[in-house]
């Protein structure tokens, strides 16, 4: 389900995105405070230091984590126009660290320990054929969603020569 509160400006031009970072977090079981806490940091300081960052947080509501006892899993996609976006979260992360300053650092390094229990981070990349996407997404962006055919180059492929009958 989304989440607002962990939720940095999540509504993009998604026809025109082909990449995602996809991060998910698993919190330790009666540390939400921390967590809590971690992303009202984070979205602070990407807010001040990197004000056109955006990413969409889910959490999971069915399956293994509070259910099976154990705490929360959180999603957050961060979609992306192009690869050149992934490259600039090392000048992002930079900026952030510098827009919480080294106490703020500290804090945020010490409360997401506390409240992670493991994380994991993946990309992945748009593949239109792959895709059954919204027929607004193919209006938006066709030539990326229902590219047309190469023309077929050079002339028509030559028949085998016939051989007599009889032979």
């Amino acid at each position: 389900m989304l989440n607002d509160d962990y939720s940095l400006h999540p509504a993009v031009d998604m026809p025109h995105m082909r990449y995602f970072e996809i991060q998910v977090f698993h919190i330790r079981p009666g540390h939400d405070k921390e967590w809590d806490d971690v992303m009202k940091l984070a979205k602070a300081a990407y807010e001040k230091a990197v004000p056109d960052t955006h990413w969409a947080a889910f959490e999971e509501v069915l399956g293994g984590g509070v259910l099976g006892g154990g705490g929360v899993t959180y999603v957050l996609f961060t979609p992306m126009k192009s690869a050149a976006e992934i490259d600039h979260e090392l000048t992002d992360d930079k900026q952030v660290a510098a827009a919480l300053g080294e106490e703020g650092m500290k804090r945020l390094e010490e409360l997401a320990a506390a409240a992670i229990e493991s994380s994991e981070t993946n990309f992945f990349m748009c593949n239109p054929k792959m895709s059954y996407v919204p027929d607004a997404w193919i209006k938006a962006d066709p030539d990326f969603w229902k590219p047309k055919p190469a023309p077929a180059s050079g002339a028509a492929p030559k028949k085998a020569a016939e051989k007599p009958a009889g032979n």
